[in-house]
């Protein structure tokens, strides 16, 4: 059942009733609000039973003024009170809260509880009704996934978009970044961009391996081999690179290796031109004249 007409089964009442600090469960929040001091509580809270007969009453909304009423000594808030489902209360402090600044945290307990107890559509219909966007929500849900101990810290140890960015690694990576900032905050220090930019590095890391695993020296796809071809190509190679002519190759090799004597298809080089000799007659010298140009 998605939100619709009044939020809860009935109006909310719109007298405001004067109740005693003490009769309401003690506020889970430190803060408080200086002016409260001298101004008083002067905008009411929303409760709703507890069932509690010592302290009957719970805060939906103003855990900040209570808690200034109480540190302040202030005996009595203004209140409205409600007797609303889990889901409808959650709704309407997650509309109340929207107005204004809230811890990140108690926002997305609201949303949460309110998606789950179908107040409310789906994370769209719930940006429209607090006027937040829906990437925000989303955010903001994903910070649940992160320990309880650590979600204490922020604001405070860890700023909140460092918690966002670590809530949205991948979840081997966001274990490793919950362990680092663990280990800052037992050693009473911050947990900041810095420290998480160790565990963003190793998913790049670890992403450009698997990109080296793909693209490898193995191949994709298994290619038929033939031997006697890859090591034609690997001998033409090297002797190009030692700048060996293949004939003389071959010849080197048929004196090395006697099983290479058979003949071969590389064409014999021509047999020499033979060479004319002339043999003088004794005491004569032939100067190379024609007969009739001849000394006398």
């Amino acid at each position: 059942m998605t939100l619709s007409g009044h939020l809860f089964s009935t109006p909310l009442h719109t007298e405001i009733q004067m109740v005693p600090v003490g009769w309401i469960e003690e506020p889970d929040t430190q803060e408080v609000n200086p002016g409260i001091e001298r101004l008083g509580v002067m905008q009411s809270v929303l409760l709703k039973p507890s069932g509690d007969p010592e302290r009957p009453y719970r805060i939906v909304d103003g855990k900040r003024r209570v808690r200034s009423a109480l540190k302040y000594g202030i005996g009595q808030v203004p209140a409205l009170i409600t007797d609303g489902t889990r889901g409808q209360i959650a709704a309407a402090s997650a509309i109340l809260n929207a107005a204004r600044s809230s811890h990140p945290l108690d926002e997305a307990r609201n949303w949460q509880t309110a998606l789950e107890e179908g107040q409310f559509g789906d994370v769209k219909e719930l940006a429209a009704h607090v006027r937040v966007s829906v990437q925000t929500i989303r955010k903001r849900l994903r910070l649940l996934t992160l320990p309880e101990d650590l979600l204490t810290h922020i604001g405070v140890s860890i700023a909140e978009g460092v918690a966002e960015r670590m809530a949205n690694l991948a979840p081997e990576y966001r274990e490793q970044a919950i362990r680092a900032a663990e280990r800052r905050l037992d050693a009473g220090e911050r947990f900041t961009a810095a420290d998480l930019k160790e565990s963003q590095t190793a998913r790049a890391r670890d992403f450009e391996e698997s990109l080296d695993t793909l693209f490898g020296p193995e191949p994709l796809l298994e290619v038929p081999r033939d031997p006697l071809t890859e090591l034609v190509q690997e001998v033409r190679r090297l002797a190009a690179l030692g700048g060996v002519e293949l004939p003389a190759l071959v010849r080197a090799l048929a004196r090395e290796v006697p099983e290479l004597s058979e003949p071969s298809s590389t064409p014999a080089e021509p047999p020499a031109s033979p060479r004319l000799t002339v043999s003088p007659r004794p005491g004569r010298v032939n100067l190379g004249l024609r007969p009739s140009e001849r000394l006398p």
